[in-house]
């Protein structure tokens, strides 16, 4: 059965076999049909618009690709690659999220990079939202970074209660105190970070910040007046990468 494909998706297989990568461009290049095939739309403009997110998509990909030395460039992992692929098709319209996936599979095609690529990262990147990735961008993987769980604590007994835990003020400011947190939780759970709640920080100046979120000064002047006796407060910790996170910045971030 012919299965008619947008031009963009049919050049794209094409361009995927041109020299200098002919040989190896074959088998990226099926994997790519089998993944993306068969992909119809119900809504035209839907359609559309996915067709051009996946040019763009097989345009980074032929970039990144074309910029490996030819004396390293190897064989596509097909294990990695399927799944890279098959994965991506959930995040193309996502750009965050298919840089990531374009690192993965032209890394996978880099002798230089065989000792960090692993099959569990077209999973991980599966699971991010594209503010995950702008988070783990933003952050250095030989670094330390500041964490802080607000409490309200009674000052009698020092006993507190947690309102918000894993609080983390990225790089950029746009984004909801609350939201940064459920990304650096995320990141947390898929294994690229780890917290390390007996440990904070000697710079007292990288916590400082904390104290001005609109977060924390509504709570302070919430238990001010209406909270005798108990008091607004932080508890200071540390994230740091994971092994397996560090591989995954190289691979998929850097």
């Amino acid at each position: 059965m012919d299965i008619n494909l947008p031009d963009s998706v049919d050049n794209a297989i094409k361009n995927l076999t041109d020299e200098p990568t002919k040989g190896i461009g074959t088998t990226l290049s099926d994997a790519w049909f089998l993944v993306f095939g068969g992909i119809t739309q119900a809504a035209q403009k839907r359609r559309m618009r996915y067709s051009f997110e996946l040019e763009q998509y097989n345009r980074e990909l032929q970039c990144s690709v074309s910029n490996i030395p030819p004396e390293k460039l190897i064989e596509p992992d097909i294990q990695i690659t399927a799944q890279a692929l098959e994965n991506s098709k959930y995040c193309i319209e996502s750009k965050e999220l298919r840089k990531l996936f374009v690192n993965l599979i032209s890394n996978s095609m880099n002798s230089d990079c065989t000792n960090i690529v692993h099959p569990s990262f077209a999973e991980i990147i599966k699971q991010m939202s594209p503010l995950d990735a702008r988070i783990l961008k933003s952050l250095n993987p030989g670094e330390n970074f500041p964490l802080v769980d607000y409490v309200v604590e009674t000052v009698n007994d020092h006993s507190y209660e947690t309102l918000l835990s894993n609080a983390f003020i990225p790089s950029f400011e746009e984004i909801e105190l609350v939201n940064a947190s459920a990304s650096i939780s995320s990141l947390n759970r898929l294994g690229i970070v780890s917290f390390d709640t007996g440990s904070f920080i000697t710079n007292d100046d990288l916590y400082a910040p904390y104290r001005k979120t609109e977060f924390f000064q509504k709570l302070s002047a919430e238990i001010l007046r209406y909270k005798p006796g108990q008091k607004a407060t932080f508890h200071k910790y540390l994230g740091h990468f994971t092994p397996l996170g560090m591989n995954f910045f190289e691979a998929c971030v850097k």
